[in-house]
C-alpha cells in the first residue's frame, strides 16, 4: 500500500508541477507530507518511522517535482525556440527599422545641425547687410559645408561609424571644432563601440548647441573613466547653451539612449558663477553630464526562491529516497541498528549534497559523490558495523549516473573520463563487497565494465543532448545574424541613394557657391528639407509585429511608446530564452510603465513597475525555468539562459 501511494503521490505532484504555478505545488507537497506524518503517527509508529515517512514524502515529492518540471521546461523551450526560428521572416524588417533610427541620429547630430548654422549665418547676413558679417557668414558657410559634405559622403559610402567609434573621435572632434575657447581633457583609455558613438553624439550635440545658444563663451569637455563608468561632462558659461529641450532628436533622445544603454544623462543649470559682470543677473553656466556603463562585469543579483527550489530538489531526492528507505524498511526485512544508522545517514547526505552543484561545478561534485564508496570500506576495515558499499551501489547509484549525465551536459566530450572513474569506483565497491570469493582484480575488472554500459550511456546522452542544444542554438542565431546583417546594410543603401539624390547634391552646389550668400541661403535651406523630409520617413515606425527575440523588445516599446531601459553588456541568449523574454516583456508593457532589462551571465531578468504579476506572467517565466517575484509596485521577472 505504501508503494501504490508513493507511485500515486508521484504522478500527482508531476501533473500539478506540469500544469500549475509553484505556489499550488509547493502547498499540496506540504499538505500531503502533513497528512502522511499524521497518518503514520495514528498508526502507532516509532519516531524513526516518522521520519521515515517525511523523508520519503520529501523525495518522492522532489522526484515529482523534477519529472514535472522537466517535461514542462523542455516542451516550453521547445515551443519558443520554434517561435524563435519562425520568426526569421520578419527579422529583415525589424533590422531595418533599427537602421533608420541609427541613421536618423547620426544625420540629426551631424549634417542637420551644420546646415542649419549655415543658413541662419547666411540668412542673417543678407537681412544685417554688414560688409564683415557678410564675409564671416561666406568664410563659416565654406568651411561649414565642406563638413557637411564630408559627412554626408560617409554616410553615403555605407560607413556604419558605430561599429567601430572609439573615444579617440573625441580628440578629433574638439581639435576640428570651429569656436575656440574649448578646453578638454580626457582621463579614460577607451570604451566599447556602441559606448563610444553615444559619448561622441553627446559631446557633439552639446557643443552644438552652446555655439547656437551662446556663441563665443569659454566651454569645458571632461572625460574620466572610472568603477566600470564613463563620465562624460560638458560646461559652458552661457544662458542655456548646452540645454536643448525643444529639439525632437537632441538631447532628450540622447537622454533616453543612455538610458537605453544602462546609463543616464543631465542637463541644466550648474551652480557655479555667473558668465560675468555684464551677462546680468541671471546668467548661469549650463552643463550636460552622462554616465554611460563601460562593461556588465560589476551587476549582481539576488537569487530567487524557485532557484532554490530546483538546485535543492536533486539533492532531496537523493537524500529522502535513501534515508527513508533505511527508516521505513519493508515488513520482511530487519532494522538496522542504531550504530549503524548514526554513520549511514550522514553518509547517504554528504553522497547526494554534490547533486546540487552537478552542473555548476560537475567534477568537484562527483568527486565528493564518488568518495562515499572509500568512505564505508574504510569504516568497515575499523568494524563498524555498516551496509557495504557494493549494496549502496544497487541502491543509489542513479546517483553517479545524474552526475555523468551533468557532466555531459556541462563539459560535452571533454569530460569523457568521468564515466572511466564512475565504472571504477562503483566496480571496486562491488569487487571489494562481501560474497564475493576468488580473484577481486579481476571481479573488480569485469564489474566495472559492466557498470561502465549504463555510466557510459547516461554520459552519451548528456553529450548528445548539450551538442543537439548547441547547434540549434548557433544555427537559428547565425540565420538571425545574416538576416539583420544584410538588411541593415540595403536599408542602409537605400539611405545613402536618397542622400545622394538631394541633400548631397544641395550641400556640393553650396560648396561650389563659395561666399554668394543667396545662392547659400538657398542651397543649405533645400538641402536641409530634404534632410527634414528624409528624416521623417526615418523615425516612422513600422507596422508589422516584431519577432520575438530581445531586439524585438526594443521595436514593441516605440510601438507602444515605453521607454526600455538596458543594464549590462548586451548579447545574443538562446533562441528559446529570447522568445521568452519576448512574451514576459509584452505582458509587462502592457502596463504603459517603463522596462529595464538587466543582461548577467547566468540570464536575463525584466523589471518594471507594474503594480502585480498577472497569472500569464508567472506560467510564461516558470515554464521556462524562470520566476516572477513582486514587492510593492515593482515586478521582477528572471530568465535563466
Amino acid at each position: 500500500m505504501w508503494w501504490a501511494g508513493s507511485f500515486a503521490a508521484v504522478a500527482v505532484v508531476a501533473g500539478l508541477s506540469f500544469s500549475c504555478t509553484a505556489r499550488v505545488v509547493l502547498w499540496f507537497v506540504a499538505l500531503a507530507a502533513a497528512s502522511a506524518t499524521t497518518v503514520t503517527l495514528a498508526k502507532g509508529g516509532t519516531p524513526d518511522q516518522v521520519a521515515g515517512v517525511a523523508f520519503l514524502a520529501a523525495g518522492l515529492s522532489a522526484a515529482g517535482w523534477a519529472l514535472g518540471r522537466s517535461a514542462r521546461t523542455h516542451g516550453a523551450r521547445r515551443r519558443a525556440f520554434a517561435a524563435y526560428a519562425s520568426g526569421a521572416a520578419a527579422v529583415p524588417g525589424l533590422a531595418a527599422e533599427a537602421e533608420r533610427h541609427r541613421l536618423a541620429a547620426d544625420l540629426h547630430d551631424t549634417a542637420a545641425h551644420r546646415l542649419t548654422g549655415i543658413m541662419i549665418g547666411a540668412s542673417s547676413a543678407l537681412h544685417v547687410r554688414d560688409d564683415r558679417m557678410t564675409a564671416e557668414a561666406g568664410a563659416h558657410a565654406v568651411r561649414e559645408g565642406r563638413l557637411v559634405v564630408a559627412e554626408l559622403t560617409r554616410l553615403a559610402a555605407l560607413d556604419a561609424r558605430a561599429d567601430h567609434a572609439r573615444l579617440a573621435d573625441l580628440d578629433a572632434l574638439v581639435a576640428e571644432w570651429p569656436e575656440r575657447g574649448v578646453s578638454y581633457r580626457r582621463d579614460a583609455e577607451d570604451a566599447p563601440p556602441p559606448i563610444a558613438a553615444l559619448a561622441v553624439r553627446i559631446v557633439r550635440e552639446a557643443l552644438t548647441n552652446s555655439r547656437r545658444h551662446a556663441p563665443g563663451v569659454p566651454v569645458e569637455v571632461l572625460v574620466r573613466g572610472y568603477g566600470g563608468r564613463l563620465v562624460v561632462t560638458v560646461t559652458d558659461q552661457g544662458r542655456g547653451g548646452a540645454f536643448d529641450a525643444g529639439s525632437g532628436c537632441g538631447l532628450a533622445v540622447l537622454r533616453s539612449e543612455a538610458a537605453a544603454a544602462g546609463g543616464s544623462l543631465e542637463a541644466g543649470p550648474t551652480a557655479g558663477p555667473t558668465a560675468g559682470p555684464a551677462a546680468g543677473p541671471m546668467a548661469r553656466g549650463w552643463r550636460v553630464r552622462a554616465v554611460l556603463p563601460l562593461g556588465g562585469g560589476g551587476l549582481r543579483r539576488g537569487r530567487w526562491w524557485s532557484e532554490h527550489v530546483r538546485n535543492w530538489a536533486p539533492v532531496v531526492l537523493g537524500v529522502g529516497i535513501p534515508v527513508g528507505g533505511l527508516l521505513v524498511p519493508d515488513p520482511g526485512d530487519v532494522p538496522l541498528l542504531a550504530e549503524e544508522l548514526a554513520l549511514l545517514v550522514p553518509l547517504l547526505i554528504l553522497h547526494a549534497l554534490p547533486l546540487r552543484w552537478h552542473l555548476a561545478r560537475p567534477i568537484p561534485a562527483l568527486a565528493v559523490t564518488l568518495s562515499l564508496y572509500p568512505l564505508i570500506e574504510l569504516a568497515r576495515v575499523a568494524g563498524w558495523p555498516i551496509t557495504p558499499g557494493g549494496d549502496l551501489v544497487l541502491w543509489c547509484g542513479w546517483i553517479e549516473l545524474i552526475m555523468v549525465y551533468g557532466i555531459g551536459v556541462a563539459r560535452g566530450p571533454r569530460g569523457v573520463l568521468a564515466p572511466l572513474a564512475v565504472g571504477s569506483a562503483m566496480g571496486a565497491a562491488l569487487a571489494w563487497g562481501p560474497g564475493i570469493v576468488g580473484n577481486r582484480f579481476a571481479a573488480w575488472v569485469l564489474l566495472s565494465a559492466f557498470v561502465l554500459v549504463p555510466v557510459g550511456i547516461a554520459w552519451a546522452a548528456g553529450v548528445l543532448l548539450a551538442a543537439g542544444r548547441a547547434r540549434r542554438r548557433d544555427g537559428a542565431a547565425a540565420r538571425h545574424g545574416r538576416l539583420r546583417e544584410r538588411a541593415a546594410l540595403a536599408e542602409r543603401a537605400r539611405v545613402a541613394a536618397r542622400l545622394r539624390a538631394t541633400a548631397l547634391r544641395h550641400a556640393e552646389a553650396l560648396v561650389a557657391a563659395g561666399d554668394d550668400l543667396p545662392v547659400v541661403a538657398a542651397r543649405s535651406r533645400a538641402a536641409l528639407n530634404a534632410l527634414r523630409d528624409l528624416l521623417g520617413e526615418l523615425r516612422r515606425p513600422a507596422d508589422d509585429d516584431p519577432p520575438p527575440c530581445l531586439a524585438g523588445i526594443d521595436a514593441l516599446a516605440v510601438r507602444r511608446g515605453v521607454l526600455v531601459t538596458s543594464v549590462g553588456e548586451r548579447r545574443q541568449m538562446h533562441g528559446a530564452v529570447e522568445a521568452t523574454a519576448f512574451w514576459a516583456a509584452r505582458e509587462l508593457l502592457g502596463h504603459d510603465a517603463p522596462l529595464t532589462v538587466t543582461y548577467l551571465p547566468e540570464g536575463v531578468e525584466l523589471s518594471a513597475p507594474a503594480g502585480r504579476a498577472t497569472r500569464r506572467l508567472r506560467m510564461v517565466a516558470e515554464a521556462a525555468g524562470g520566476a516572477v517575484s513582486a514587492r510593492g509596485a515593482q515586478v521582477r521577472v528572471w530568465l535563466p539562459s
